[in-house]
């Protein structure tokens, strides 16, 4: 018992359960692993995403509707086209505090542009 009331107490430091779950729930699925690996590279509009992955439009709003209510990617318009990222900070802040609440160390290498 004082094992799961310590770790939930670390937990509650960094984020809620209900946070985590989200995230987890968004990275659960393959699709959207395979968008957020897309979007981790560069901003793309949903007909790109849709192009590069070749699923139909209504599945990537969905995925990416998930994966926008988990704070995972942002989004921005431009007249009629909608284009989203990867919203790194916020991936970058859940991992670190979920690793940090199981007391697993974490060092984020930040890789070096050409």
């Amino acid at each position: 018992m004082y094992i799961l009331e310590n770790l939930k107490s670390r937990m509650q430091e960094y984020m809620d359960e209900r946070t985590y779950s989200k995230y987890f729930k968004a990275f659960g699925d393959q699709s959207r692993l395979r968008i957020v690996a897309l979007l981790a590279a560069n901003e793309m509009s949903v007909g790109e995403i849709t192009d590069a992955l070749g699923l139909a439009q209504p599945t990537i709003s969905r995925h990416l509707s998930i994966l926008r209510d988990a704070d995972i990617v942002v989004d921005r318009r431009d007249g009629q086209r909608v284009f989203y990222r990867l919203n790194k900070d916020a991936v970058r802040g859940c991992c670190t505090g979920f690793c940090n609440s199981l007391a697993i160390p974490v060092q984020i290498n930040k890789r070096k542009r050409a």
